[in-house]
């Protein structure tokens, strides 16, 4: 069988982790990443990501609640894994507070994340100039660490057949070069 050669344009969260899950899911594919910025330089290095959906008006919210629960199981594996301080993933609790009453008091995703509660007004008192507000535990991704830990999947999963390619600054790594 001849193999499958796949391109993903960008080396962000979003293309490193695209990657990846091709590596996982085709057998025997060629996957090479082409971007004209890898880590450090990417604009995701400078964002932490907090689990946290918003509603998206045009999407069911039901495909959104689907998307949110895969992803939270998906990275509270990595966070439950050896690997968690490596992928930079950890749980991360605290509030998000509201200066009105949301129209939802109880987002879509209060069953998903751990611990979803109202805030008491006693936490609200901390808070003055807000109203409202909920307790919860949910995942961050730390992506200065995590990119760099997904580029070595990238190449790992498949090391003989995986190209990371930079427009004119890092050519093409191979398991070997890591």
């Amino acid at each position: 069988m001849d193999t499958v050669r796949i391109a993903v344009v960008g080396a962000g969260v979003i293309g490193l982790s695209t990657a990846v899950c091709i590596s996982q899911l085709v057998p025997r594919c060629s996957v090479t990443v082409i971007s004209d910025k890898f880590t450090p330089d990417t604009t995701s290095n400078v964002a932490a990501g907090m689990l946290i959906p918003h509603t998206y008006p045009d999407t069911p919210v039901p495909t959104q609640k689907q998307w949110f629960t895969e992803t939270f199981r998906h990275l509270s594996a990595i966070a439950e894994s050896a690997e968690a301080a490596d992928a930079g993933v950890h749980l991360v609790s605290g509030w998000q507070v509201f200066r009105n009453v949301p129209s939802e008091e109880v987002p879509f995703w209060a069953d998903v994340v751990l611990g979803f509660r109202r805030m008491a007004e006693a936490e609200l008192k901390r808070f003055p100039q807000y109203v409202f507000g909920q307790a919860f535990t949910t995942l961050k991704c730390e992506t200065s660490v995590y990119l760099p830990w997904l580029e070595k999947r990238t190449v790992c999963l498949t090391p003989w057949t995986t190209s990371i390619y930079a427009q004119g600054t890092r050519g093409c790594l191979t398991h070997d070069a890591w």
